[in-house]
């Protein structure tokens, strides 16, 4: 999978026909956020909306912030969501306790000490025999999780250790993205507020554009 270019994964959908749309344009997955303090949530009855406009083959993501592994469960289940996202401070033991599911750990990189805070979340994820399914690293913002627009700074993203399924967040739009992955070679690219006309409305000319772009990279 994503052998040829990264894949592209694009998060924060809000609506049914707009989901379609991104698929339609060339996104290989759409993430779904269920963190209410983002300006892209969507509650379990909206995802559903959303998701029972789209082809069976789709692939969405559910994403969370610092909720009970039972929760997580609880509402992928319901929704048939079999990846998650843990974008917030959730321990190496929800990994290990939502293994039935694609799990996708973030970490918001602020310094260097939270690259290496990272470091030792996935050696432990190894010790208990259960690491995360893929990495991703976004930029650090004190005013919410995720979704800001602002960039994973240049010294972080050159001293990351050797990741397998890393992928890339933290800014990235049309214009930025075929430099920032020869920096990090990633597995999947993850765009947001890049292609944005507003918060959780996707500007499609924007994600046609970052599609295009993300085609052109070749390992």
């Amino acid at each position: 999978m994503f052998r040829q270019s990264p894949g592209i994964k694009v998060c924060g959908l809000t609506e049914p026909a707009n989901a379609l749309d991104c698929l339609q344009a060339g996104a290989d997955w759409i993430g779904l956020n269920f963190h209410p303090a983002s300006p892209r949530f969507v509650t379990v009855e909206r995802a559903e909306a959303i998701l029972s406009a789209l082809p069976t083959r789709a692939v969405a993501v559910g994403l969370f912030v610092n909720r009970p592994a039972d929760e997580v469960r609880e509402v992928c289940a319901r929704l048939g969501l079999t990846r998650v996202q843990l974008h917030g401070d959730e321990p190496v033991e929800d990994v290990v306790a939502l293994g039935e599911f694609f799990v996708i750990r973030a970490f918001r990189l602020r310094d260097a000490s939270a690259v290496a805070a990272m470091s030792a979340y996935l050696e432990r994820g190894e010790r208990l025999g259960r690491s995360p399914d893929a990495v991703l690293i976004d930029a650090w913002s004190p005013a919410c999780a995720g979704g800001t627009g602002e960039l994973i700074a240049d010294d972080l993203i050159d001293g990351l250790p050797p990741l397998p399924r890393l992928m890339l967040a933290g800014g990235l739009t049309a214009e930025n993205v075929v430099a920032r992955a020869a920096r990090v070679r990633p597995w999947m690219v993850d765009a947001a507020s890049g292609v944005e006309s507003a918060p959780g409305v996707k500007d499609l000319d924007k994600v046609r554009s970052f599609v295009h772009a993300v085609r052109a990279i070749h390992p």
